[in-house]
This record gives C-alpha cells, sequence and structure tokens, in this order.
C-alpha cells in the first residue's frame, strides 16, 4: 500500500478515513494482554509496600521448621502503611494498619479474592494458591512473592 502524505491534507485525510473507519472485532487474548500492559502504567507507584519480614528467610524459624509444617508470616511495610500476614494451609489471615477497605489476592490471572478489613484492620483468607501472589488495598500493593 502506498501513501502519498506530500501535503498535510492528504495526511489528515487518511487519518480522519482510519479513525472513522469501524474497527473489526479484537481477538480477545488482544484485550487481555492490553489490560495486562496497562496495569503496568504505575508500577513505581503501586509498588508501596516491600518485603521487610519473610519467615521462610529465617534462618532460625527455617532450622527448626525443616522437619515440621508451620505457617508462613510475612510483613510488608512502608511511609504509614503495614501489612502483616500469615499463610498456613487453613488459609491466609492478616492485618492491615491503618484499616480500611479491602484486601485482595491477586495471581498473574487476575483478582482471586477479595475481604473486607474489619475495624482492627483483620481480614481471613481462603486456601492460598502456589505461585506468584501479590495484595492489594486502597493504599497500594504489595511487591511479588511466591507462595
Amino acid at each position: 500500500m502506498r501513501h502519498d502524505w506530500d501535503s498535510d491534507e492528504a495526511l489528515l485525510d487518511d487519518l480522519r478515513d482510519a479513525v472513522s473507519t469501524p474497527p473489526e472485532e479484537v481477538p480477545p487474548e488482544f484485550v487481555e494482554a492490553a489490560k495486562a500492559a496497562f496495569t503496568w502504567r504505575n508500577i513505581d507507584d503501586e509498588l508501596l509496600l516491600v518485603t521487610s519480614y519473610d519467615s521462610v528467610l529465617d534462618d532460625t524459624l527455617f532450622a527448626r521448621a525443616r522437619s515440621t509444617a508451620t505457617a508462613r508470616q510475612l510483613v510488608f511495610d512502608a511511609d504509614g502503611v503495614s501489612l502483616q500476614v500469615e499463610v498456613s494451609a487453613a488459609g491466609i489471615t492478616g492485618q492491615l494498619m491503618p484499616a480500611s477497605g479491602s484486601v485482595t489476592l491477586v495471581t498473574p490471572d487476575g483478582d482471586r479474592e477479595t475481604t473486607p478489613v474489619d475495624e482492627l484492620g483483620t481480614f481471613v483468607m481462603g486456601a492460598a494458591p502456589r505461585g506468584p501472589v501479590k495484595f492489594r488495598f486502597a493504599n497500594g500493593c504489595t511487591d511479588w512473592f511466591i507462595l
């Protein structure tokens, strides 16, 4: 296809035609890929909380827990916000401080579970999925980590 864009009018006419032409059906996988890419637009703002403690990385607890299954404890901190989480076979329990809204467990496939936070900031979720996850809430989200 050859374009003759020697003049601004010719270019504007082609642009007008391109914009006014009804779009063809966009494949669903393209829409999902675009949505996923769009979520990265503010990743630096979103990653407010970084892991400040992970019981898996605690050598003392790790040595003690090798022979017994224990709950995993994680703490995420940032300026004025803290999220403490315990992951066990029974599910996920946690506390968001200061208490506000709800907490959502996110997997690479999208939101998995959202639960309200009570007046003390505590919340309970079902069984944790295996693989990468993060927690999202009104003031931001944690970094990704592996369960």
